[in-house]
């Protein structure tokens, strides 16, 4: 994936978060809110600009219109306003899921993105099919502040040619590349927050032809003395950037500080109407360069004019002049010289420079011819008309006589392949022009095309180092992406969803936020165990005239030392894997509304303790299990609103999250306020499925019969649905949550809800083991699973109906020996090693050859054909590189019969 596109997509998941969290609220009383979920949106049209995700930029475009005129009181705030956005937003995190799944830029659906327009220009008062009233997008800076600012950061660009007299400011004026001044009028903070101006400025890249910056004597102080701003992170310069570029990429580029910046279009005649300097002089000496527009060209004037100064007093408003159109001599074009015979006739009289009326309106009826000039040698496909004229001819011509000279020049690939994008963008105007790949492709084609006699240069050295153009062509495909014509493969579409199971989505990024304090804890113990690790060899080098306890007193120091440090890494990493869970929570407000959409139900989805911290693993692996669980609430637990209002209830049902620690697990809560669980009709169901007998029924609690929505297979749901109906589900999150070590627990009441409680723990990195030998091989138990270890005679046991158990504190204990893993010379004649272990409340008491400690392992799960093994979970390793296999306690359980008898299961 493009690395500016991942970048994208991550701030995209912030960015919509807290959109979704907000946008519900914005027709209250708090305009900060609103103006958050603007900035926010805004943040998302700039972004999916900037990479080129154009159906992300037009939703979000019309997304933003809207909030921009709610906090301008433009129009009023509607209750279906809510709902719109929702469908847009929605949209905009089906179009990021499908980029990230992808690795690429997708298309939206059209029919759903002219609907979502329609229905947000619809809430605007507007009609998405006609022409809407134009505004000026940007504030107008201040002419004169700009044109007195020293411009030699424009001296000697050459690169592009500006109009003498900029055409009326419209939209169409906007949506072509023009010369800008942009002034930053920021706060000096800014930088503090991330945003940089120069950075962002960088963005545009040579489209930034220079940057004024300077700053004032008290700000010059406060920098110099260090003390107000320690860390030189306040902006204290005033900038003022010069752009050649259309509108909307200046704002794509700087939509961080787009509601901060001054905008000033600028042609030739306004950047020579400078006013600094001492008026009212005459300098005769100036009248010599009256004629020069109408009898020199431009490098001669340039010339003529730098030898004119040396006679003029740098203080005077002719100096100032002078110096002015030399900054900006590159800027003018050829054919306006005769158009500076009024500058240079004024000069010698020290007065302002002022245009002549009359000039703007006889320039502005040759605009579309300049225009043509100027923005055809791009050819952009949606500003130049494909139908063949003179102007486009004149400019081909132009472009294939400058590409026939770069021919001359190419040293590498990446030479001949902006050769060839050039070309390419002539192809509009000729469809039949051929497929250009090669260099002597191109040659011929340039050779016919100008009438020039075709020669045939050696270009051995290039052919031999380019395999196949159009292979490069996809290789740099970002670098012309605009230009859309060597494309060799669209971007993926996103169509309408159907009604399916969606394959898991990676609930958490590639990349993983970590605070700099934790970098420079990490750094300091990494540093400190550098200095255990040269000691060592100190060590090594002294043991010699050591006795035995000095040396084992030695290495236990270090051991001591090291075993601080490695405690104190373990500890650091665990941290920085800690995610709040709002990474899961986050989710669900889309899956809500669509359900609840789907459904016919209204819905309410309150959440608290988002900031809960989870390792990063059991983020991912919670995700799934509860959207099963949010399903069943919405699908089951939820009644229609008519329902819901016959029971007086309110007829938006309300689901609540709710998650926080407790001890050294995580409780998630899942509450809804529907109609509960029928346990008589769930029983019915398990009798009717053969599930369980009616004696065991009649023998469970209120809480054990609610969890009978637990078992395999067993679905209430009169009709197969899309969300329910085919017995699987609950017994799929039941054994989810377990296989991670948690639990789930339901309560409900009838007609007043559900709540639904899962315990987790809060990592699975390192494990605690309880450390056992058997037979001469190390086993490793869950200390969460272990209760107690004793020791007992074996005169303790004893028998039910041939089946052996021990007392154990009033308990009546099943004891298990595993005849297969299990030496049972070793147990003749000395006390039996027991395990205690509870399992889902089920006491089980395992007899064991020796007990050996506890011990905290990073564990490692079963690959290959031992995946998926009934009894043990996983391996880790031991200080002595020995192999310890970690036992699961449900597998333990539930074989338990099998481990009895005399066969090599294990």
């Amino acid at each position: 994936m493009d690395p500016l596109l991942e970048q994208f997509l991550s701030e995209a998941r912030e960015n919509l978060a807290f959109i979704d969290q907000n946008i519900g609220e914005i027709g209250g009383d708090d305009p900060e809110l609103l103006n958050s979920v603007f900035r926010a949106a805004h943040t998302l049209k700039g972004g999916s600009g900037i990479v080129g995700f154009e159906a992300v930029k037009n939703i979000t475009h019309h997304a933003e219109d809207l909030l921009d005129m709610l906090r301008a009181g433009k129009i009023e705030f509607a209750d279906s306003m809510i709902d719109v956005l929702y469908d847009a937003f929605d949209e905009v995190v089906n179009l990021v899921e499908a980029a990230e799944e992808t690795g690429d830029i997708v298309e939206a659906d059209e029919e759903t993105l002219s609907r979502i327009v329609a229905s947000l220009s619809e809430q605007m008062g507007k009609d998405p099919e006609g022409e809407s009233s134009w505004e000026l997008p940007f504030t107008l800076a201040d002419t004169s502040n700009i044109v007195n600012l020293p411009l030699k950061t424009l001296r000697g660009v050459e690169s592009v040619k500006i109009p003498f007299n900029n055409p009326e400011i419209n939209e169409e004026f906007c949506n072509n590349s023009n010369f800008y001044a942009v002034v930053f009028d920021v706060d000096d903070s800014c930088m503090v927050y991330g945003n940089d101006p120069i950075y962002t400025l960088s963005l545009l890249e040579e489209k930034v032809l220079g940057v004024f910056s300077c700053m004032s004597d008290e700000n010059a102080k406060s920098v110099l003395s260090g003390i107000e701003d320690e860390d030189g992170l306040l902006l204290k310069s005033s900038l003022v950037a010069f752009i050649y570029a259309t509108y909307e990429e200046i704002e794509d580029s700087l939509f961080n500080f787009i509601d901060e910046l001054e905008l000033l279009p600028l042609d030739i005649n306004t950047l020579l109407t400078i006013s600094r300097g001492d008026t009212g002089l005459q300098i005769d000496s100036l009248k010599e360069l009256s004629s020069l527009a109408e009898d020199f060209d431009l490098a001669t004037i340039k010339e003529e004019v730098a030898a004119s100064m040396e006679l003029v007093g740098v203080d005077t408003i002719q100096y100032a002049k002078l110096e002015r159109f030399l900054d900006i001599v590159g800027l003018i074009k050829d054919e306006d010289t005769t158009k500076l015979n009024k500058f240079f006739q004024t000069l010698y009289k020290g007065e302002v420079y002022t245009p002549d009326e009359d000039e703007s309106e006889e320039v502005s009826s040759s605009v579309e011819v300049e225009e043509v000039q100027e923005e055809s040698k791009s050819l952009p496909s949606e500003t130049v008309s494909s139908e063949m004229n003179e102007n486009i001819k004149a400019t081909l011509q132009e472009i294939f006589e400058q590409q026939n000279k770069a021919i001359n020049y190419i040293e590498s690939d990446d030479d001949l392949l902006r050769i060839i994008v050039t070309l390419e963008k002539a192809r509009k105007y000729m469809p039949n022009m051929p497929e250009l790949t090669t260099l002597d492709e191109v040659k011929r084609f340039l050779n016919q095309e100008l009438g020039l006699k075709e020669e045939i240069i050696e270009t051995e050295e290039i052919q031999s180092e380019k395999p196949q153009i159009a292979e490069v062509i996809e290789e740099k495909s970002s670098e012309v992406v605009k230009s859309e014509v060597v494309a060799k493969k669209a971007p993926a579409k996103v169509t309408k969803k159907e009604p399916r199971e969606e394959k898991q989505k990676a609930v958490v990024g590639k990349t993983v936020k970590v605070e700099q304090e934790s970098i420079d804890s990490l750094m300091n113990v990494v540093g400190e165990l550098l200095v255990a690790k040269n000691s060592l060899p100190y060590l090594a080098d002294n043991v010699v005239g050591m006795t035995h306890d000095q040396i084992k007193r030695e290495i236990m120091d270090k051991y001591i030392f090291i075993n601080r440090l490695s405690e104190q890494l373990q500890d650091l990493i665990m941290g920085m894997r800690m995610l709040p869970i709002s990474y899961v929570f986050d989710r669900y407000p889309k899956l809500v509304r669509d359900i609840a959409k789907t459904l016919g139900k209204k819905v309410k989805l309150e959440m608290s303790g988002g900031e809960t911290k989870l390792d990063k693993n059991m983020i991912e692996m919670l995700a799934d299990p509860m959207i099963h669980i949010m399903r069943n609430s919405l699908d089951h637990g939820i009644e229609m609103p008519e329902v819901r209002e016959q029971k007086g209830k309110n007829p938006i049902g309300a689901v609540t999250l709710n998650a926080y620690a407790q001890s050294d697990r995580i409780i998630i809560e899942i509450i809804d306020d529907g109609a509960g669980i029928n346990v008589e009709r769930v029983a019915s169901k398990v009798l009717e499925k053969g599930l369980m007998t009616p004696e065991q029924i009649d023998a469970l609690s209120e809480k054990e019969m609610a969890e009978l929505v637990l078992l395999p297979g067993l679905s209430t749901a009169e009709t197969i649905t899309e969300f329910s109906g085919r017995g699987v589900g609950m017994d799929v999150v039941k054994k989810s949550i377990e296989s991670f070590g948690g639990s789930i627990g339901i309560t409900t009441k009838a007609n007043e809800g559900t709540v639904i409680t899962l315990a987790i723990p809060m990592s699975l990195a390192v494990t605690s083991l309880l450390h056992i030998e058997m037979n001469s091989i190390h086993y490793g138990i869950p200390m969460d699973s272990v209760s107690e270890t004793v020791k007992i005679d074996r005169s303790d046991i004893e028998y039910l109906h041939n089946e052996p158990f021990v007392y154990i504190r009033g308990d009546v204990i099943p004891l298990l020996f595993i005849k297969s893993m299990l030496n049972e010379e070793e147990t003749h004649d000395k006390p039996l090693s027991i395990v205690v272990l509870n399992i889902k409340d089920n006491l089980l008491a395992v007899v064991v050859n020796e007990f050996l400690g506890q011990l905290d392992v990073v564990q490692k799960p079963l690959v290959g054909i031992m995946e998926g093994h009934p009894l043990f979970s996983g391996t880790a390793l031991l200080g002595n590189g020995q192999i310890i296999m970690a036992m699961d306690p449900l597998g333990l359980l539930s074989i338990s019969q099998k481990l009895k008898e005399e066969i090599q299961v294990a």
